[in-house]
C-alpha cells in the first residue's frame, strides 16, 4: 500500500495534514490521532507532519511483517516482546528501504542504512503514543487492560536508542569562517559578472536574504515570514512577528517563526538597500502587491509573485553551496550558529557579563530566558576559549621546566 501526507489550506488559513492511500482516501485511526492528541493540542503543523511520518513508518512495519494492528487489538492481543524488537530495528530503517522486496535477492554487502539516533528516537515515540492509542479504543475493555496497554506503551518507548547528554555535539560548534562567508557576499553581489543568477532584481533579493541571515541570525522560516509593515524604516529596525495559519499567506507549506516576537535594530545602509528592492524591483513584479511579504518570486511562472515557498529558499541556498568546494555543504543553520559565535566574541570584546551576555543573546534569538539554549549556541566560542587557556597552562606550566632543564 502506497501512503502519502497529504497538505492543505483551510479557508481560514489553517493548515491540515492527513496520510492518505494511494486512492487518495485518508486512514481512519491515523486522521482520529491526529485530530484527538495532536490538534487537540494545539500542536504545529509541522510537528503534525514529523508524527504521521513516524506513523508512516509503523504503516510500513506492519505491511512488511504482514500484521494488522487494529485486528489484532480487537481480539486483546498486543504487541509481545520480540514484536516490539523488529519495531525498534524497523525504525532505524530509511522509509525507501521498507518496503518488502517481492522474492527478489537482496545483496548483504555493505553496511546497512540507518537513520539517525534522533530520528528513530522520535519515531518510536510516536509509535508509542499512537499504538497505544488505537489499542485503548479498540480492546475490549477488562479490568487489566488499561494497564496492560499503558505497559505496552512503556515497552516501546523503553525500546528506543539512548540519547547521550555527555557526548559532545559537533552540530553545536559548527565552524563556518568570516573569510568564506565575505566570498560569498562577493560573488552573489548585484551586478557582479560572476552572480550565478540573472537580473538585477534577483540578485538584490538574493543578497538581502544571505545578508539578513547573517547578520540577524534569523532562522529560514522568520526571514520568509516577513512583512513590508514589519520595518520601521523611521527608526531602523525590523520585527519578527508570529503568523500562524495566516489565510492571506498562499504558500501550503507556511514559513512560520518558531520562537518569540522581538525587534531587531538594523544599520540605516541595510534598511536603504531593502527600501530599494521594494520599491524598484519588487513592486514591479507582477503580483507582488497582492500580499504583503518581502521576498517573492521573480521568476516568470503560475506563482511569480507570490511569497518565496520553501523550496525557492532551498534551490537560493543550493544556489550558494555550488559556487565553490569552499561553500558546498553551507546552510542555513550554520549562519545561524556563526552569528551567535560572532555575538560571543564581541560581548567578550566589550566585557559583558556572562549572566548579561545570555539575556541579550536569548533575546535576539526569540528564547526563553530559562530555556538555557543559548548555552547550545554559545558552545563554539566557549570550546575556543577553553581551548586557549589550557593551552596557556600548558606554556606556563612547561615552559617554566624548559627554562629550569637550560
Amino acid at each position: 500500500m502506497q501512503l502519502s501526507i497529504k497538505r492543505f489550506q483551510g479557508d481560514s488559513g489553517e493548515r491540515f495534514s492527513i496520510l492518505v492511500d494511494e486512492t487518495g482516501m485518508p486512514l481512519y485511526y491515523p486522521a482520529l490521532y491526529i485530530t484527538a492528541s495532536l490538534r487537540g493540542a494545539s500542536l504545529s503543523v509541522n510537528t503534525i507532519n514529523n508524527a504521521l511520518s513516524a506513523i508512516k513508518m509503523v504503516c510500513a512495519w506492519e505491511e512488511y511483517y504482514s500484521l494488522d494492528m487494529e485486528s489484532r487489538f480487537k481480539r486483546s492481543e498486543l504487541l509481545a516482546p520480540h514484536e516490539i524488537h523488529s519495531l525498534r530495528d524497523f525504525m532505524q530503517k530509511p522509509l525507501a528501504e521498507t518496503r518488502p522486496k517481492q522474492g527478489k535477492v537482496v545483496s548483504i554487502k555493505g553496511r546497512p542504512k540507518r537513520v539517525g539516533k534522533e530520528n528513530q528516537y522520535n519515531r518510536m515515540s510516536v509509535a508509542a503514543d499512537y499504538l497505544g492509542f488505537i489499542a485503548g479504543r479498540l480492546h475490549p475493555v477488562t479490568a487489566t487492560s488499561a494497564k496492560e496497554i499503558a505497559a505496552m506503551a512503556t515497552q516501546i518507548k523503553a525500546s528506543r536508542p539512548k540519547m547521550g547528554s555527555k557526548v559532545e555535539d559537533d552540530r553545536s560548534t559548527v565552524h563556518t569562517e568570516d573569510a568564506l562567508l565575505d566570498l560569498v557576499e562577493q560573488i552573489i553581489r548585484p551586478g557582479n559578472d560572476e552572480n550565478p543568477v540573472r537580473g538585477y532584481g534577483l540578485q538584490l533579493r538574493n543578497a538581502l536574504m544571505f545578508t539578513l541571515l547573517r547578520m540577524t541570525g534569523v532562522r529560514r522560516g522568520e526571514l520568509l515570514n516577513f512583512k513590508i509593515e514589519d520595518f520601521d524604516f523611521a527608526v531602523g529596525t525590523v520585527k519578527v512577528v508570529r503568523r500562524p495559519d495566516s489565510p492571506g499567506d498562499r504558500r501550503t507549506y507556511q514559513p512560520v517563526a518558531k520562537t518569540r516576537e522581538r525587534t531587531i535594530p538594523l544599520i540605516s545602509d541595510l534598511m536603504d538597500r531593502i527600501w530599494e528592492y521594494i520599491e524598484n524591483h519588487r513592486n514591479k513584479v507582477p503580483g507582488a502587491r497582492k500580499h504583503g511579504y518581502l521576498f517573492v518570486t521573480h521568476r516568470a511562472c503560475k506563482t511569480q509573485g507570490w511569497p518565496l515557498s520553501c523550496s525557492g529558499f532551498g534551490k537560493f541556498i543550493g544556489t550558494l553551496s555550488a559556487l565553490s568546494e569552499e561553500t558546498a555543504g553551507l546552510h542555513t543553520h550554520a549562519l545561524r550558529h556563526h552569528w551567535n559565535y560572532i555575538f560571543s566574541k564581541r560581548c567578550e570584546e566589550q566585557g559583558r557579563t556572562p549572566e548579561f551576555e545570555e539575556q541579550m543573546r536569548s533575546y535576539l534569538m526569540g528564547w526563553s530566558a530559562t530555556s538555557g539554549t543559548a548555552a547550545t549556541y554559545n558552545k563554539r566560542h566557549v570550546k575556543e576559549a577553553a581551548g586557549k587557556a589550557v593551552i596557556g597552562l600548558q606554556n606556563k606550566h612547561l615552559g617554566k621546566k624548559s627554562d629550569d632543564c637550560e
